[in-house]
């Protein structure tokens, strides 16, 4: 239970090391960056409070709408899945001196909490391990476990702009399979307003060769200014994922490319070494540049 009269001592206490008072609500990333900075110290709970305003020594109560209750459960919920342990939290209005405010209450975990995600946009390496870590999110959810493609594809592209990525989905772009008109990719990143990288993903049950082969040829028709690494997403279902992953990956190495193969890499794989997803790479001549696919293929129990 948040108690009322806790959190307005807080409020009033000179540099209190438990609270982190903000004006608004903010983006996922930057309310688990807060979570974190509550609870980085010695007591036994930490809180974020929104709706005051800092003073040089203590806080002083704006206020703000009761309605940012009813808002507050989808970002929070999102910020925790970026933080490297589980933490209690619980949240509510508060009314403090006739003003409403809305409190997060946290409860510190033995294990020193941190972010579970690199922050550095503009690496590729950055962005593939981004992208194995919240595809990791999705299959611990039982919610995914039956998903359509496109739900899957919400919830990591949801995670990805949590974590401070440009990101659109189901971006009318490029050709399509049939030449008709522009195709629709399922989730384009940008950076700096630039194009930064394609993920075009699938539902697979079995290797079905000619399913996969439209959607390797899909990323290079979407990827209309020819990126330096894409993407090739799959959500797969299988009872032997490693027979399929082996037929897989020799498939992907002996497939025409709109883009000329150059070689295969599976090195990363062995870094990152898990059974339920696996990870490659192919590299391609675009135009007399070297650009990279990753082929990411995640177990979904």
């Amino acid at each position: 239970m948040i108690d009322v009269a806790q959190i307005s001592t807080l409020l009033s206490t000179i540099s209190s090391k438990n609270l982190v008072g903000i004006g608004m609500e903010l983006k996922p990333y930057e309310l688990a960056l807060l979570m974190l900075r509550a609870l980085d110290n010695s007591e036994e709970y930490g809180y974020i409070v929104m709706g005051v305003v800092k003073l040089i020594n203590n806080y002083e109560v704006a206020g703000l709408s009761p309605t940012v209750k009813d808002s507050a459960k989808e970002p929070i919920s999102t910020a925790l899945i970026l933080i490297s342990v589980e933490l209690e939290v619980e949240y509510d209005n508060v009314n403090i001196n006739g003003k409403n405010v809305f409190v997060i209450k946290l409860k510190n975990s033995p294990k020193a909490p941190s972010m579970n995600f690199i922050k550095d946009l503009g690496s590729q390496e950055a962005f593939v391990k981004n992208l194995v870590l919240a595809c990791f999110n999705l299959q611990a959810r039982k919610h995914y476990s039956n998903s359509i493609e496109d739900e899957r594809n919400d919830y990591i592209g949801d995670i990805l702009a949590a974590i401070g990525y440009d990101i659109k989905d189901q971006t009318r772009r490029g050709s399509s399979s049939s030449g008709k008109g522009s195709g629709e990719l399922d989730i384009f990143v940008s950076k700096d307003r630039l194009p930064f990288t394609v993920i075009e993903a699938m539902n697979l049950s079995s290797l079905s060769t000619n399913y996969i082969n439209e959607h390797l040829d899909k990323i290079f028709s979407y990827d209309t200014s020819g990126n330096k690494f894409n993407v090739c997403l799959s959500y797969v279902k299988i009872a032997d994922f490693e027979s399929f992953w082996e037929r897989y990956s020799e498939h992907v190495t002996s497939h025409s490319y709109p883009a000329p193969l150059l070689s295969s890499d599976t090195s990363i794989d062995e870094e990152y070494g898990f059974s339920e997803l696996r990870i490659m790479k192919t590299n391609h001549n675009r135009s007399g540049r070297k650009v990279s696919l990753y082929h990411i293929c995640v177990r979904i129990p």
